[in-house]
């Protein structure tokens, strides 16, 4: 199967097709469309050539570049194997379609909302006027309004982007206008939440004062504030009978050109005639209400603790200066992350060689060195693991490295979720990315040592060209070891810089006495930043936010770092705990001073962070034998999260620490 991105659309998708595959014998690949591939690009055309696939069922791909329609030129590259499209725009006539009865399903929103309900006032919130699915939709629902005798009147049908901020723009425009509205059909579920975002912010309630319904039924739907009524594609449906046809066209068989599955209407809070009768169903099915609860808590507990995991895989694999270290680190994390199987590939100018695999039938997990040493990218495995492209399910990422480097990631988890989707082929990413980047300046500098020499053997008489020359290497390699202590994101050390701070300021406070203050500082809310406005922004945020630290700082003594996510710390040598908490404060005014937007928190909403101070002084304060810089670092850590449980966008100054004696060690190692 092709698809963008794993999300919650394609996932349901999956799970049909896994369920009809695996029971005929047959298994999986997930391809991820790349917005650019190896080589020239047609990466499904060298994978149908080598035989890796035998069938191709494709989504509705789009380019990610120019979000232009993929699918006429993938079906061009799988010519020779049978091609199943999930209502790709545009279709293309010989490839058999599955897609659902959309048209019905908008239609028993209609009824639902205008039928006995009093409600005459219709607004309708579409995507795209190039979109087939939102000019079927809102079509529909048109149909529907004029068959009860009433009409979508001039401003009545807006067009938004299918995400949920233009919608809420599109609708604040529709109320700020005065256009009565007592009933919302929005064409998909995001752009619904949009809806019910301005209603709110312009005082409206929901549903006593407007229904609103959307479409697709969604997790965020169901689970929002105010429970989103929509309509079920019955994806998982999709999937199956798109399987069937799949091992139809295998075994030779005619099947039909296209193929209508049912839709289903899901009511909830967000279109009920009345919230009274809402509590007393509940009433009446106490249990039923009980187990809803109990699996929305249990699907919470399982988000956070997935978010959790995938910040320690992000954590561990940012400080991997290897790809032997981003192969152990993944050894580590994978199981926390439920994958059951995983590869990982290196590419180079067409050829691929395995870095590390985990969960495949009868290998070890970790570094691979006794197979095939190199073999054709688009056979995805060696020769060795070939029966892994046999059996289950396997997404298959391709990541580019630059500089002519590649890699492919391929895993299967009992129950493939889209945040792993997300999160971890970008880390792997990043992580490959540093370890090319950081053995090019090796071998940058070592070309540099080498042509030193040469030229030093050759111009012994030139002093002045030989001290030039090393100078020029001692340049380098200074760089070069700037390069390994510096966070390449926001510029600011990185942990190993962080831990080099930390070790010169406890042997200078082990020596003179002086005081030393650490200051722990995190982005509150952060996740929620990423969920709504991406990673790109996020990384954004994160520039942000550390250039107002660095500026917040009183002279290259001090030293900032990101310890790796939204964390971030700052070492002050020679400083009490009154001139940290002055240091703290003028972060938070400079941070309060950037007033940066959060999206993923309520309309006006700002960035903010929480900041934990620790100091460490001679004499007074909480006096401990064998005192180490670990314990300041811990004791700045508990304060941040003192400051995060008072309620955030606060500092936390922990109790002054003190030593009867202080050491002259102290490698600081956060635990």
């Amino acid at each position: 199967m092709v698809i963008n991105r794993v999300e919650d659309y394609s996932l349901r998708v999956i799970d049909g097709l896994r369920e009809v595959l695996g029971a005929g014998g047959a298994s999986l690949l997930v391809l991820i469309h790349p917005s650019a591939g190896p080589g020239d690009g047609r990466w499904l055309q060298r994978l149908v050539a080598a035989g890796t696939v035998d069938a191709v069922v494709l989504s509705a791909v789009t380019e990610p570049a120019t979000g232009a329609s993929a699918v006429q030129g993938l079906v061009e590259q799988a010519r020779g194997v049978p091609v199943v499209s999930l209502c790709a725009q545009p279709t293309v006539p010989e490839v058999p379609s599955v897609c659902a009865d959309g048209a019905a399903g908008v239609h028993s929103v209609a009824a639902h909302l205008l039928d006995g309900t009093g409600r005459v006032h219709p607004l309708v919130v579409s995507g795209p006027a190039d979109n087939a699915d939102a000019l079927e939709r809102e079509t529909a629902f048109a149909e529907a309004v004029a068959q009860r005798g009433l009409e979508l009147p001039p401003g009545s049908l807006v067009r938004a982007g299918f995400d949920r901020d233009s919608a809420y723009r599109r609708t604040l425009e529709v109320l700020e206008a005065g256009l009565p509205v007592d009933a919302v059909f929005a064409a998909n579920d995001e752009m619904a939440l949009g809806v019910m975002d301005a209603l709110a912010a312009r005082g409206f309630r929901v549903p006593e004062d407007v229904t609103v319904a959307g479409f697709d039924d969604t997790v965020a739907g169901s689970t929002a504030p105010i429970p989103l009524t929509s309509v079920d594609q019955q994806l998982e449906a999709q999937g199956r009978r798109a399987a069937h046809l799949v091992l139809a066209l295998l075994a030779g068989e005619q099947v039909p050109a296209g193929t209508r599955t049912a839709c289903g209407l899901v009511v909830r809070a967000s279109s009920s005639a009345s919230l009274d009768a809402v509590v007393r169903d509940e009433e009446v099915d106490g249990r039923a209400r009980d187990a809803a609860l109990s699996a929305s808590l249990h699907h919470a507990r399982t988000e956070l603790l997935l978010t959790q995991q995938l910040l320690g895989t992000s954590r561990a694999l940012a400080n991997a200066l290897t790809e032997g270290d981003v192969v152990g680190e993944l050894g580590a994390w994978l199981p926390r992350l439920a994958v059951r199987r995983a590869f990982l590939v290196r590419v180079r100018a067409g050829s691929a060689h395995l870095l590390g695999s985990w969960g495949a039938t009868g290998t070890s997990a970790g570094p691979v060195g006794l197979l095939d040493d190199s073999y054709p990218a688009a056979r995805l495995l060696p020769s060795a693991l070939q029966d892994e492209l046999s059996r289950g399910a396997l997404v298959v990422r391709h990541l580019e490295l630059g500089a002519g480097e590649a890699a492919v990631l391929l895993y299967e988890q009992a129950q493939f979720d889209r945040h792993t989707g997300e999160a971890l082929p970008q880390d792997v990413a990043r992580a490959l990315t540093a370890v090319r980047r950081t053995r090019e300046s090796t071998d940058h500098a070592a070309e540099l040592e080498r042509l030193v020499a040469e030229r030093t053997a050759q111009l012994q008489a030139e002093v002045g060209d030989r001290r030039a020359a090393q100078e020029e290497l001692s340049r380098v390699n200074a760089g070069l070891q700037r390069a390994l202590l510096t966070d390449g994101l926001t510029g600011l050390a990185n942990r190993p810089g962080l831990d080099a701070a930390l070790a010169d300021a406890w042997r200078e406070h082990a020596r003179s006495g002086a005081p030393l203050s650490v200051l722990v500082c995190d982005i509150d809310h952060f996740k929620a930043y990423n969920d709504a406005a991406g990673h790109l922004a996020g990384d954004r945020c994160l520039r942000e936010v550390a250039a107002a630290l660095a500026s917040s700082v009183r002279g290259p003594h001090d030293t900032v770092a990101r310890y790796g996510g939204e964390e971030f710390s700052i070492v002050l040598p020679a400083t009490g705990p009154d001139v940290a908490r002055r240091v703290a404060d003028r972060v938070m005014e400079r941070i309060r001073g950037a007033a940066l937007p959060h999206p993923g928190l309520r309309t006006g909403a700002v960035v903010s962070i929480s900041i934990g101070v620790a100091s460490v002084v001679r004499g007074g304060g909480d006096v401990r034998d064998g005192l180490d810089v670990v314990d300041v670092l811990h004791a700045a850590d508990a304060a941040l999260y003192r400051a995060k449980a008072l309620g955030r966008a606060r500092v936390e100054v922990a109790a002054p620490l003190s030593a009867c004696r202080a050491g002259a060690g102290g490698g600081a190692q956060r635990s």
